[in-house]
């Protein structure tokens, strides 16, 4: 009989989101806390539908959002190079 694998203390099973999202889901969607969500929202980083005093987040739109901010951050990235180095871990100091 084959063993079962036991995953690590505090892995989470994967969980399927619905297209639209409330705070709570796109808050455990993103790993992040609820309140950090809305300081989003208001600031405008991050894309959300009102619908009278509710906030909605299409799925798919998070996750084209998520996919062009990091194109966007590794295209910032370009050209940087590692400057500095200590010991057998590497320590980056962006120029």
């Amino acid at each position: 009989m084959p063993k079962r694998l036991k995953s690590p203390e505090g892995a989470r099973a994967p969980q399927s989101y619905p297209e639209v999202m409330t705070i709570d889901q796109v808050a455990d969607y993103l790993h992040l806390h609820k309140q950090v969500v809305y300081r989003h929202v208001k600031r405008g980083n991050i894309p959300a539908s009102r619908i009278g005093t509710t906030i909605r987040f299409k799925k798919s739109v998070i996750d084209a959002w998520l996919e062009d901010s990091a194109i966007r951050s590794l295209k910032r990235g370009e050209g940087r190079k590692p400057v500095e180095r200590l010991g057998s871990k590497e320590k980056f100091v962006w120029e």
